[in-house]
């Protein structure tokens, strides 16, 4: 037996330990805000070395590359990025110790770091998307790296005066600066000096580097005319800080099918666009586009021939193995009980078998995703009685398992001796759930997403224009959309928040500001709001309240965003409904879903004896 080894009492010692604790296979579908422990290379070897050769070329000439990295779902294309984000934190580590356990890769080049950057759903504000990842990753750290860099390089901390900054003169620093970077640089360059340099306004230009809102009194302290937000400038500040960083970056953007998932071809290939910006305009970077297999055809299709030309030849992650799914289940249970303080128990795949493995690498022909999340179905029976350790503890047929010099993407499957399990496997498949991030561009995303299904169901006549740009003077604003219906059009803006979960602040101001401008130069009829719930202030308020009948605001929490964001290309929320009717009036035949908070609840059935007496009456 395979378990003849354990007692009883340490089967039901580990057994304890895994209804209590978290699983290594409770999160089957890898994020990039959520860590992967546990790496098997072998299915993205051939990468490795493709990309550690660019790394090592970028580092060389400074010239930027662009990678595409192709795999079908659950192949493990998030999960790259946590493997090289753990290369880079295991090369760091091996600059000051040594790295004992696991031999960095003999090929690994150095100075290098890995930002992931998540598509955004909507093709709104991509850019700012690009430099808050940038910042988000490298910490606020790097603005002091790339700013003393700079400020040194144009003099202003060699020559010592007076102050406690020291240096030559602030004004002639940014003169040197600018005549380097010239034109949309210039406010750039002018808060890296003053944020070097001025003790008094140091705090406030940091602020800004930020892209933090700022009122109209502060910009004019800087100087400055422009906001981080918009495109131009953003640029300008991504290409200052990979360009002065001290090591090559490597942008990881991952599922960018999004934009044409939310909003079709028009968004993907504005998005496509700011690829190729940030390929043509930036050094020292490598660009990795992790795209579905399916949908790679048709972003070649629909990129130009200069891109497609720039571009190098994609790479396909490939399937596990089966010595790859015994290697990963035996890992990801040792990682498991060292966290739990317990030595591993003898038998390295408790509380699974061979047997059972072999079943479900024949159901999922290898691909990552599914086999971790029926890993994790089988153990959820187990540990939680469902299904009787005695059911699994079975006398497992020895499994040969032999490497392959080379895996084959769709692999043959090891014979398994009780088809039985197979037919549980499949009763056992449950709908994939996916995490989501409400933040201003999905949001927004999702908004005009709903409007349109709800368009399109009720065949109403709309044009959606994704990231609508206006002028005011000669200072450009952006919406994060326009809808053009029945003679009107329509501004939707999403304020820039971290959480719907806090108050909108001065940023909701100055979103419905930008509304208001839109519709003070007839840019726009009427505007679309979005803001957290509970989203105040004096001046916010008062521009509402000036512009009463031309202004529809919706107010959002956390949960009410992402199930906004969840329904949006199938069934519209409430919320979504509810915007959609601020166009076509009212659509009194759409039931909209409820959200699970307000779903009816189970009644729980009494256990005590008052409750059992007043059932038998």
């Amino acid at each position: 037996m395979v378990f003849q080894q354990m007692s009883d009492d340490e089967k039901d010692l580990y057994l304890d330990v895994l209804r209590e604790g978290t699983t290594p296979f409770d999160r089957f579908v890898a994020r990039g805000s959520m860590q992967d422990v546990v790496d098997i290379p072998g299915p993205r070897s051939k990468i490795d070395r493709f990309m550690f050769r660019a790394i090592s070329q970028t580092l060389s000439d400074h010239s930027t590359r662009l990678i595409p990295i192709i795999g079908s779902a659950g192949s493990g294309k998030t999960h790259a990025y946590w493997a090289y984000k753990n290369m880079e934190r295991k090369m760091q580590i091996a600059e000051t110790d040594t790295v004992e356990e696991e031999e960095l890769p003999s090929n690994l080049p150095s100075d290098w770091t890995i930002v992931y950057v998540p598509s955004p759903p909507a093709a709104s504000r991509i850019l700012f998307h690009v430099y808050t990842c940038l910042l988000d990753e490298l910490s606020s750290s790097i603005i002091k790296v790339v700013a003393e860099k700079l400020v040194d390089q144009w003099g202003g901390l060699k020559k010592k005066k007076l102050g406690l900054f020291g240096g030559q003169d602030l004004e002639v620093t940014i003169s040197n600066g600018i005549r380097e970077y010239p034109g949309i640089f210039s406010d750039c360059v002018k808060c890296l000096c003053i944020y070097t340099m001025d003790k008094e306004r140091s705090a406030l230009a940091e602020r800004w580097l930020l892209g933090e809102t700022m009122d109209l009194d502060e910009l004019t302290s800087l100087g400055i005319s422009s906001v981080i937000e918009a495109d131009d400038i953003c640029l300008a500040m991504i290409k200052l800080i990979c360009e002065n960083a001290g090591k090559t970056v490597i942008l990881y953007f991952d599922e960018i099918e999004s934009p044409y998932r939310m909003h079709g071809p028009e968004a993907e290939t504005k998005f496509l666009e700011v690829l190729k910006r940030l390929y043509n305009e930036i050094q020292n970077v490598v660009i990795v586009i992790a795209v579905l297999k399916e949908i790679w055809p048709r972003i070649l299709e629909t990129t130009d021939q200069a891109m497609r030309s720039r571009m190098e030849q994609e790479r396909e992650l490939e399937y596990f193995k089966f010595d790859d799914l015994l290697l990963y289940f035996a890992k990801s249970m040792e990682y498991f009980w060292s966290q739990n303080n317990l030595n591993p128990p003898i038998y390295p795949l408790f509380p699974l078998n061979e047997e059972i493995l072999k079943a479900i690498y024949a159901k999922t022909d290898g691909n990552q995703r599914s086999i971790i999340k029926l890993i994790r179905i089988f153990v959820d029976k187990l540990v939680y009685d469902e299904m009787p350790l005695e059911e699994v503890i079975k006398e497992a047929v020895p499994v040969s398992v032999k490497g392959s010099a080379k895996a084959t993407v769709k692999p043959t499957a090891p014979a398994v001796s009780d088809i039985s399990i197979l037919d549980k496997i499949e009763e056992m498949m449950a709908d994939e759930d996916y995490t989501i991030e409400a933040n201003p561009a999905s949001v927004a995303g999702a908004a005009l997403k709903s409007i349109k299904v709800l368009g399109e169901k009720y065949h109403k006549d709309i044009k959606i224009n994704l990231d609508f740009k206006f002028l005011v003077g000669k200072r450009s604003y952006s919406l994060a959309g326009m809808i053009d219906y029945n003679g009107n059009k329509y501004g939707l803006e999403v304020p820039s928040v971290k959480t719907f979960d806090k108050s909108g602040g001065v940023a909701a101001f100055y979103a419905t500001k930008r509304l208001v401008d839109a519709i003070t130069t007839k840019q726009i009829n009427y505007g679309i709001l979005i803001v957290p719930v509970g989203t105040g202030g004096n001046k916010y308020k008062s521009l509402l309240e000036q512009n009463e009948g031309i202004m529809f605001k919706f107010e959002l929490n956390d949960d009410s965003a992402k199930f906004l964001i969840q329904q949006a290309i199938k069934m519209p929320s409430q919320i979504g409904l509810e915007m959609s009717q601020v166009l076509f009036g009212d659509l009194p035949d759409y039931i909209p879903p409820i959200p699970p908070s307000e779903a009816p609840q189970e009644p729980e059935e009494s256990t005590n004896g008052e409750g059992q007496e007043k059932q038998t009456e």
